[in-house]
């Protein structure tokens, strides 16, 4: 008998149990933070099983790998690893690659595609700019980077966002659209935002390929809704035309997005985009105590644009909020940090179960400082990304370019690494005989290479005759060999010199062996590769361009501090959110640009809130250093709007004199023991 068919779903909630139960049709699932909406998900997939549906007939959107990750550990738990692997559990990004891995070459484009990591991306945007004679020093690559995105996600040319109307770059971006588009296309390449929007095109070009996915996908199920963009809708509708199977989970509290041009109208309006639509709210919260729940709830209630929810916990009433104000930044660092200390000392509190949430990255240096300083153990979430390590991406790019040569990015990344004579000069000539004869950059530098095509030198063109021969020697390896992946990448960065140049180009053999490692560290990963085919090497390489995310960050020991987007799906023990003054909560930008946008602000001080469990304290400075003078600050008008039946308001001085007072009570209680007793 199959695991499914044992599921005890009698541990559901009558809420959760009905949303499990609904079977065909579309589900709006509102699902409060805290409220088990991934048990809800698994479990309507083992419900589905058990009805006779089968697996490779159900679709599980997510918006990251690791809630991708999570769902499908939690899927193989239920009904067993062999069935959960039939089921397609992904994000959309995945399932839009893998739609693009089949299809692309509808659209013009050649198999296999390059996706562009967002270095790449902005290196093509700034290429172009320097080609259109903008000057770089007055307009800012990556904000017409973030215009191109935004307009990409609409479906629309950048003159088109009424938002970018008045936005003194958007001349700007609409001068690189076109081009910033054409030149991917060019490099047989993507962008992110392609992974979602070529596939829209492939189904509206090619409607028998739309429907094989529609037939394969019978019952779609979405996770973390309110964060869809219009084309995410799009994808989802396209795939759902026919039969309208479709369950969407998430909460238009928790819809913090926006800047990623994800539309909280989309959960808002669903009952509207999908007829005889059926209603579910989940607001069991399993996570937090009733205090800190109200204080949530009576904060998101100012939104006046949402649907009604009102969380509730059988935890118990739990502490008060506490609500803090320092004299300065040093003294908000100290306060939250002698906290912890006594948290930990205290009530046994592991570092690792508390957080320091703040709105802007910056935030975190004087709380980083004071823990050095007091020997607390700590993690910055959201540091560099391991695969955005300029020697990692070199390494994948080799192997890259071994599997496809016209893979045009990553030949132009590694054609010099390590030095080979192909400067700046070299690379442009190569690069202007290229598109003057209308050849592919690689058969420009073969011919180069060669010396078909014009004399680089002869020390130049040995070296990247050599170059090429290896390349091609590697990709006739790993299209036979026998041997294991991460063997055959290790032999070909020896001999491309990989290493040694790693050696040799860093001044501190510290950071050349930190270099090294992080090659040993990739290499490691593709170890772990099941297979030893091409394919498989194009499966590994895939995923890690799809896996731009920092949550492993979050694995680490000790107290963890991030900015509150990247606490989403999180949970502490203990959690302060620092810094609630007006210009940080809500943030300046969001100030001048009007009620919608403190409204978002709104909601990311509700994600903030519901990631406590047990403590929870909120602090905000009097004063803070700018430009080296100090400057009077504002509370959050946020605090304003928190209920005082479940918080409790005082400074940080007069908590410190508290405690101080306390702590030499006890000492005095202490000797006066001593005393009686051998006195």
């Amino acid at each position: 008998m199959s695991n499914y068919q044992n599921v005890d779903f009698s541990t559901l909630n009558p809420e959760q149990k009905e949303a499990v139960e609904h079977f065909g049709g579309p589900l709006l699932l509102l699902a409060g933070a805290g409220s088990g909406k991934t048990r809800v998900i698994t479990y309507r997939i083992a419900k589905l099983l058990n009805r006779g549906v089968s697996p490779k007939h159900i679709l599980a959107v997510s918006f990251t790998n690791k809630a991708a990750t999570e769902m499908r550990e939690r899927v193989g738990q239920l009904v067993g690893e062999k069935i959960s692997k039939k089921i397609y559990l992904s994000t959309f990004h995945s399932l839009g690659a893998e739609i693009l891995r089949s299809h692309i070459d509808v659209l013009g484009y050649r198999r296999p595609f390059t996706i562009l990591d967002y270095a790449d991306q902005l290196g093509v945007v700034k290429s172009i700019m320097k080609e259109k004679n903008i000057d770089s020093t007055s307009v800012d690559a990556k904000a017409i980077l973030s215009m191109i995105s935004k307009a990409k996600m609409e479906f629309k040319q950048p003159i088109a966002i009424p938002s970018m109307k008045f936005n003194t770059l958007m001349p700007f971006a609409q001068r690189v659209f076109s081009t910033y588009q054409a030149n991917l296309k060019s490099l047989n390449a993507t962008d992110f935002d392609d992974l979602i929007c070529l596939p829209i095109r492939i189904f509206d070009k090619d409607e028998d390929v739309r429907k094989k996915y529609a037939e394969s996908f019978q019952y779609v199920m979405v996770d973390e809704y309110q964060d869809t963009n219009a084309t995410q809708l799009a994808f989802i509708r396209a795939i759902v035309a026919e039969h309208q199977n479709l369950v969407v989970v998430g909460d238009d509290d928790q819809s913090i997005y926006a800047f990623r041009g994800a539309v909280s109208g989309n959960i808002l309006e669903f009952e509207h985009e999908f007829d005889n639509t059926r209603t579910i709210t989940l607001e069991q919260n399993y996570r937090s105590t009733n205090r800190i729940l109200n204080t949530a709830n009576q904060l998101i209630l100012n939104n006046d644009y949402r649907k009604d929810k009102n969380l509730w916990s059988e935890k118990g009433d739990g502490n008060k909020v506490r609500v803090i104000s320092a004299h300065d930044e040093h003294e908000e660092a100290e306060f939250v940090i002698a906290e912890c200390e006594k948290m930990h000392s205290n009530l046994d509190i592991p570092y690792q179960d508390m957080a320091i949430l703040y709105r802007v990255n910056p935030q975190s240096r004087l709380f980083e400082d004071v823990c050095v300083r007091y020997n607390v153990p700590f993690t910055v979430v959201g540091s560099q990304e391991f695969y955005d390590r300029k020697e990692v991406k070199d390494a994948i790019a080799m192997i890259r370019v071994c599997l496809n040569p016209l893979d045009e990015v990553g030949l132009r990344r590694i054609v010099n690494v390590p030095p080979r004579g192909v400067g700046p000069t070299t690379l442009g000539k190569i690069s202007r005989y290229a598109e003057e004869n209308d050849i592919s950059f690689f058969q420009s530098l073969k011919g180069f290479g060669t010396g078909e095509l014009g004399d680089l030198g002869h020390a130049a063109k040995t070296k990247i005759s050599r170059f090429l021969q290896t390349l091609e020697t590697f990709r006739l390896k790993f299209e036979s060999s026998a041997r294991p992946l991460h063997e055959l990448a290790r032999d070909l960065f020896n001999e491309l010199y990989f290493i040694e140049y790693l050696r040799s180009s860093e001044l501190s053999d510290y950071m050349a062996n930190r270099r090294i490692q992080n090659v040993e560290e990739f290499l490691k990963s593709l170890g772990e590769v099941h297979g030893t085919s091409a394919k498989a090497l194009e499966d590994f390489l895939m995923k890690v361009a799809l896996d731009r995310s920092s949550e492993d960050d979050t694995l680490g020991g000790g107290l963890k501090m991030m900015t509150v987007h990247a606490s989403k799906g999180l949970e502490f023990r203990v959690v302060f959110l620092v810094g609630w003054e007006e210009g940080y909560v809500p943030h300046q930008r969001s100030v001048s640009e009007g009620e919608s946008a403190i409204q978002e602000e709104r909601r990311l001080g509700y994600v903030a809130i519901t990631r406590a469990k047990e403590h929870l304290g909120i602090t905000w400075c009097r004063t803070r250093q700018k430009f080296g003078q100090e400057m009077s600050r504002e509370p959050s008008r946020f605090l304003d709007e928190l209920p005082l039946d479940s918080c409790e308001f005082t400074n940080a001085e007069e908590t410190a004199s508290l405690v101080k007072k306390k702590e030499e009570r006890n000492i005095r209680n202490l000797d006066a023991l001593r005393a009686a007793i051998f006195d």
